[in-house]
């Protein structure tokens, strides 16, 4: 039964061509993960720029981010990413992610053999020697670079201040598979554009609205393996919204994002974070029809400016998976 799981596991999560980059569907962080990873229009986010590039834009400080996951006992992950601000409203970030998948069994086709004495004779040799076995290891570094725009719109009877990050990603992805390797090098572009809406209704307290988009491989990214097949990882395009509306009665804040990738047309992705007195968050979303959940508890220490430590868990047909994160503010 584990060999079956393993071999339904690897096609899903690790076949090639459309889904060449699949294990980088496993995030960054335990948040993202926890809201869906619908943050496409999250402006602020030290690792959402795997969805888009703009979302480094507008951090405070230098930020470090850890992320573990343990995929259905059957594979681990992890991700650690570097974001920092510039000058000029200038922002980059680094990210390394990998993932493997160990002793995977190889199983001869014993049908194949037409002697019933040969066939018998193999199955004492796999019996006593047991089975080969390879791994699978899939790893990218992402350096990501945004730019923050400010400016103003004319509505007529007063002004639209507004913000409008553009970022862009260049990936490098390796994979290593039964003594075969890939590689291959992508570019992604994308944007927001946000504003308040008491700058739009002249109502006080109504929060801010964030649209976003991104193109990621562009012009598709082509994995060259080393026995010179090739696969290409086709372009997607994604967009989706973000409202953010504060409760300054109980000092907390309510965050919806909600995103569509062309990819997967069918299925929306939804997440919604409540932040508790900087302190607590709660977090619901959905990704591929699945939910997806999470919490996170902040903290600060004298040399650390904050701390947040991050759970998330995911549902799934293969089983529930949980994810450890850390996100450190310095």
């Amino acid at each position: 039964m584990r060999y079956l799981t393993i071999l339904f596991f690897i096609s899903y999560l690790f076949s090639t061509g459309k889904y060449g980059d699949a294990f980088l569907n496993l995030g960054t962080s335990a948040r993202n993960l926890g809201l869906g990873q619908a943050v496409i229009a999250d402006m602020g986010n030290p690792t959402g720029f795997y969805i888009s590039p703009a979302s480094i834009s507008s951090i405070k400080n230098r930020v470090f981010s850890l992320l573990v996951v343990n995929q259905f006992n059957l594979a681990e992950y992890s991700s650690i990413s570097i974001a920092t601000p510039l000058k000029n409203q200038q922002y980059v970030s680094f990210n390394f992610s990998g993932l493997i998948v160990d002793d995977i069994q190889v199983r001869p086709d014993l049908g194949l053999i037409g002697s019933l004495e040969a066939r018998r004779d193999s199955i004492r040799n796999l019996f006593n020697n047991g089975y080969e076995v390879f791994e699978d290891l899939e790893i990218s570094f992402t350096s990501t670079y945004s730019k923050l725009y400010n400016g103003e719109i004319n509505l007529g009877l007063n002004y639209l201040p507004f913000e409008a990050p553009i970022g862009a990603n260049i990936k490098m992805i390796k994979k290593e598979l039964n003594n075969r390797d890939a590689v291959g090098i992508g570019i992604d572009i994308g944007g927001m554009f946000s504003f308040s809406l008491s700058d739009v209704f002249s109502f006080w307290n109504l929060g801010r609205f964030s649209a976003g988009m991104s193109i990621n491989n562009i012009a598709g990214t082509h994995l060259i393996w080393s026995n010179n097949l090739k696969d290409v990882i086709p372009m997607q395009f994604l967009y989706g919204f973000s409202y953010d509306h504060p409760i300054k009665l109980i000092d907390t804040n309510i965050l919806f994002l909600t995103q569509q990738n062309n990819l997967f047309p069918n299925q929306l992705q939804y997440g919604m974070e409540l932040k508790i007195r900087k302190k607590l968050y709660i977090r619901l979303g959905n990704y591929a029809n699945t939910y997806q959940g999470g919490i996170g508890f902040m903290t600060k220490f004298k040399k650390v400016k904050e701390l947040r430590l991050d759970y998330g868990f995911g549902d799934h047909e293969l089983g529930g998976a949980h994810r450890i994160g850390m996100e450190l503010q310095f």
